[in-house]
């Protein structure tokens, strides 16, 4: 049996997220390990502007804040960071082999879109160094 040190959980403001936090949180508890919420902001690559970049750690930090009450709902301590750069190459980058990563699939895009779209927990499955647990939409 693998023995995870610890569930990472990557998200944006979505319910989909909110929805892989509880799962995430639920297991961190019932396996008494540690949980961490990250989100990876990829906007600096579009933009230059210093106030729009701040409105959007703001906003991140605002929504990652109301996620970590959901492990205080649990009883679990969770830690969120927020990471710039792209989303599939941080999130492989942070995980370890020992982490589980609990990741919200959002499938919006159709037909020739959904070849053409990034999709962040396809490819992080494919990548990771670690196991992952994929949460789909209900």
């Amino acid at each position: 049996m693998v023995d995870f040190k610890r569930i990472v959980i990557p998200v944006d403001n979505t319910e989909d997220s909110k929805n892989a936090v509880k799962k995430g949180v639920l297991l961190a508890k019932l396996l008494k390990i540690e949980a961490k919420i990250i989100t990876v902001n990829d906007t600096h690559q579009f933009m230059s502007s210093v106030v729009l970049e701040e409105k959007l750690r703001k906003d991140a930090s605002a929504f990652m804040e109301e996620f970590r009450k959901i492990g205080d709902e649990f009883g679990v301590k969770i830690e969120t960071e927020l990471i710039i750069g792209k989303p599939v190459e941080e999130i492989v980058k942070f995980a370890k082999g020992d982490d589980l990563i609990i990741i919200a699939h959002h499938d919006k895009a159709k037909g020739i879109d959904r070849f053409m779209e990034e999709n962040v927990s396809r490819d992080v499955v494919r990548n990771a160094p670690c196991s992952v647990l994929v949460v789909k939409h209900k």
